[in-house]
């Protein structure tokens, strides 16, 4: 039986095909559309069999409520919360609009929202598509690598990534990364004792 980390992978990539008409746009623009993703793939997670989704769930069902994740579902008898981000990067390619800020805030805040998962009544997990990557770029792990050692956990491509090419116009298509990672309760109970750094 595949992960839930493998599961809600192939969820998002099969929502971001599936859609190439809004991805081309967010991918021109460099525009974030964690908004678009979070109902999006909850109607794709109920129509895929998951059972009680529910957008903006809070993060506990027997106790304090620390928070909201993005999306909750049960999948085998188990909830899991995701929290998802849609990091954009800064490399030139053609046909996508220049930008110049610098990104490293995008993924200090995969971290940040990592410490901060509440494992107590569910299964956390961490979900994330940076856009838009150069076909066949591999630029993307460093950042996969510094997200790792930040948590202390292992992350690799191979396990929590999976690259794919859209289009986004006539003439030219880039890359998406969809990656996906279960956060243990010793990464969360961290959180209290370390603010997530910079990288």
């Amino acid at each position: 039986m595949a992960n839930a980390h493998d599961i809600v992978r192939t969820w998002i990539s099969e929502v971001l095909q599936g859609h190439p008409g809004p991805m081309a746009i967010a991918m021109r623009q460099r525009a974030k559309f964690e908004g678009w993703l979070k109902f999006t793939l909850a109607a794709h997670a109920e129509l895929k069999g998951a059972g009680n989704v529910v957008v903006e769930a809070p993060t506990s069902e027997s106790g304090v409520i620390r928070g909201r994740s993005d999306i909750s579902f049960r999948w085998d008898g188990i909830r899991y919360d995701v929290e998802l981000k849609t990091p954009n990067t800064n490399w030139r390619m053609p046909g996508v609009a220049e930008m110049t800020r610098p990104i490293t805030k995008n993924f200090s805040s995969i971290v940040e929202d990592a410490r901060k998962a509440n494992s107590q009544d569910c299964q956390p997990l961490v979900a994330f598509v940076i856009f838009p990557v150069p076909r066949g770029d591999q630029r993307w792990l460093q950042y996969l690598d510094r997200i790792g050692r930040e948590l202390d956990l292992t992350l690799s491509r191979e396990a929590h990534a999976t690259q794919i090419t859209l289009p986004i116009s006539p003439t030219h298509s880039a890359d998406v990364v969809i990656c996906c990672f279960p956060i243990s309760s010793r990464v969360a109970e961290e959180s209290v004792k370390s603010p997530a750094d910079n990288i």
